[in-house]
């Protein structure tokens, strides 16, 4: 449509009989680009529901429900082919006509035994015949040609599954659990699988899945980024006969619109994917799964903030479908809600088959010499794993060699020239990074200071554990996997092959390992400094540290081999990690439910942040003062708190200086009474230029 002197896409969201404005006023629409909805009444609901709930406007949120391809004035699908027919003129042409075009004469002819069918390129050339012989009947009225969208059979975002394993036999947890969400598949029911790392939470996910498609329905399974592997994928194709579309980050427009289509044309029986696959158009859905719930990847951090988690679980509502919510370690909104008998509570205690959960060992580093960042036990824990003939994990979460380089002489440190952030020194690379921005420079060979050569890299992060690993074991293969290592398509695929092969080898990696891999032949893993998190200023920080170390110790011991989890620390007696390794995540989870109750904090309470960041340093707080200020007698008298304005735990980031005023309330009404306030009031007001704001309800970050 035009816009100015240009033209843009837009949705038509609504109509109405006549208009407010002047005919003269309005201008048409250009042309439509294709021939039926983007998005149907159910998702136009939808749209509308994340434009109320997260006070963002109506036209990007629609804009986020379609991929990418289709926000550009292209008219197509992801594939298409030019496609033959015989026209009335060739068909009636005698049979010898061309007798001096022989190829052409043979092309007619093909074509005349199917005179209403529409024949490609492809088909051309693989029945033997010329692209050129039809352009020139084209050219002589003998052919009609047009394009038609297909589905080529390598696209790797529509896979074709091939059922090659059975559907193994359920415990009697398993059974029970299974049986639970079978009985509640009406009226949108959530059910929480609350399943130990191991349980066989997928198996009952594809039971559930099976039932789905013998209803000729489809299904929609979320996971996060990381979880989506080769080896994810692999056990949907090889227990369905369906198509299954994919869709994740490293797919091409073109690869994930040819997926959406399949989607919405209801070719698949399945789709997987991550975040954004919430929005995936199915006509027949039956069933929404979305694995480790408690992921802090399902929220989306700018742009529009949602939760693809709560929008699943809204969608169910609105299509009255039946979602699944499962995790070893839920999150403690979700464990709340099960609670109040909002969703479904389901429970897997024991690991599937003959596994068993590791034991856990705490080991005190305080006063102890360590090899760069290693004890002796750890060392000596890993060395009796391959002397078995079994693989052994290293596990910490923070990439690159050393998280500070520092001189030794006068104290300077290398700080990022963008943020308040250190740089991390990346040894290999040669080069100091910052790991918020992106920034990076040379390691300096002098200070910049005192002109020093005493610097100093002090602490550790994977690629350093790799060399102390491989000056320590030097016979045995080590991987090292982090974003650093796989950032090309196929590296992390074929690190998880080589593990898979099950040969003695040690991993190092973050949280890339901790999630929803199945490694048959990991016995042991070792956990570095994981201290830090339970001491972070963002209330959810126990929460997720927890999280991470029950995720971690997950992946040992998941065949028949006991599994050990070693647990380095300069606090073996902290309470919340006591109550973990005795009584479980379980357990944890209720102190922690506890505490945030006396706390006052979610999910006991709403919150909701108005986040404001700028190059100039005063215009974020005063801008939030300004809107402080211009509630302040609205907020009398009401159950909402503002708190702030005050800077963000990390004040200064890529260049930008950065605010929030965070609102709080025990009910949901009148905090988003709130935010409409809010939006009045900024729409009232003057914004300094260049700043941007954003209201994030429901904030996951740091608060």
């Amino acid at each position: 449509m035009p816009f100015g002197k240009r033209e843009v896409v837009g949705i038509v969201a609504g109509h109405q009989p006549q208009s407010e404005l002047a005919i003269a006023q309005l201008k048409c629409v250009t042309k439509p680009l294709g021939s039926r909805a983007a998005l149907e009444p159910l998702q136009l609901q939808l749209a509308h529901w994340l434009a109320d709930y997260y006070h963002h406007p109506l036209g990007d949120v629609l804009f986020n429900m379609l991929p990418n391809a289709l926000r550009k004035p292209v008219i197509g699908g992801a594939y298409t082919e030019r496609c033959w027919q015989i026209s009335t003129h060739g068909l009636g042409l005698p049979a010898t006509a061309l007798a001096r075009a022989p190829k052409q004469q043979a092309l007619l002819n093909m074509l005349r035994s199917e005179p209403e069918r529409w024949t490609s390129d492809r088909e051309l050339i693989q029945s033997g015949h010329a692209q050129q012989a039809a352009l020139q009947l084209y050219k002589k009225e003998l052919l009609h040609q047009t394009y038609k969208e297909y589905l080529p059979h390598d696209c790797p975002s529509v896979l074709q599954g091939n059922k090659v394993r059975d559907p193994l036999t359920l415990n009697e947890e398993q059974a029970t659990v299974l049986a639970q969400i079978r009985a509640s598949q009406d009226q949108g029911a959530v059910s929480l699988i609350e399943g130990v790392t191991g349980s066989g939470k997928t198996e009952v996910y594809l039971q559930a899945i099976s039932d789905t498609l013998v209803q000729s329905k489809q299904a929609v399974v979320l996971v996060p980024e990381i979880g989506l592997t080769p080896q994810t994928i692999s056990r949907f194709v090889e227990r369905f006969d369906c198509k299954i579309a994919v869709f994740h980050s490293g797919l091409s427009d073109k690869e994930r619109l040819a997926a959406w289509q399949a989607s919405r044309d209801g070719e698949v029986g399945i789709i997987i994917g991550t975040r954004s696959a919430v929005f995936t158009p199915c006509p027949r859905l039956g069933l929404f799964i979305v694995d480790e719930e408690h992921d802090n990847s399902y929220k989306q951090q700018d742009g529009l903030h949602y939760s693809a988690r709560d929008v699943a679980v809204m969608r169910g509502h609105f299509e009255q479908v039946p979602v699944i919510l499962g995790s070893a370690t839920p999150s403690l909104e979700t464990l709340h809600n099960a609670r109040q008998k909002k969703y479904q509570y389901c429970v897997l205690t024991q690991r599937a088959g003959a596994a068993v959960m590791p034991s856990v060992t705490f080991i005190d580093i305080r006063k102890l010499s360590l090899h760069d960042g290693l004890s002796d036990t750890a060392i000596q824990a890993i060395a009796d794993t391959l002397q078995a003939g079994r693989q052994a994990m290293v596990f910490i979460n923070r990439r690159g060699f050393a998280p500070l380089l520092i001189c030794h002489d006068c104290g300077w440190h290398a700080n990022c020239d963008h943020c308040d952030a250190r740089l991390t020194l990346h040894q290999r690379a040669r080069r100091l990074r910052c790991h918020h921005c992106d920034f990076s420079t040379a390691i300096p060979s002098h200070c910049p200071r005192c002109q020093s050569a005493q610097l100093l890299n002090i602490g550790h992060g994977t690629e350093r554990s790799t060399e102390t690993l491989a000056r320590l074991f030097p016979s045995t293969e080590i991987l090292r996997i982090d974003r650093d290592t796989t950032r090309s398509k196929s590296s992390l695929d074929n690190s998880i092959q080589r593990i898979n092969e099950q040969r003695p080898l040690i991993m190092v990696g973050t949280q890339m390992l901790a999630k929803g891999h199945h490694f048959t032949a990991l016995d042991t893993v070792i956990m570095l400094d994981v201290d830090q998190g339970l001491y972070n200023p963002d209330f959810r920080g126990a929460e997720k540290t927890l999280q991470l170390m029950e995720q971690v110790a997950g992946r040992a011991g998941r065949s028949t081999q006991p599994g050990k989890v070693f647990i380095q620390t300069h606090l073996p007696d902290h309470p919340l990690v006591r109550t973990w390794a005795e009584h479980g995540f379980k357990r944890a989870s209720e102190d922690m439910l506890q505490e945030r109750h006396t706390l006052g904090l979610p999910p006991y309470t709403y919150m909701a942040l108005l986040r404001a960041d700028s190059r100039t340093p005063e215009h974020a707080t005063s801008f939030l003062h300004a809107i402080q200020r211009s509630l302040s007698t609205q907020i009398a008298g009401t159950h909402v708190q503002a708190i702030g304005p005050m800077p963000a735990l990390m004040e200064r980031r890529a260049g930008r200086h950065r605010a929030q005023l965070l609102f709080k309330s025990t009910h949901r009404k009148p905090l988003h009474s709130m935010l409409e306030a809010t939006l009045r009031s900024i729409a009232g007001g003057k914004t300094p230029s260049g700043l941007r704001w954003s209201i994030d309800v429901d904030p996951q970050e740091s608060v």
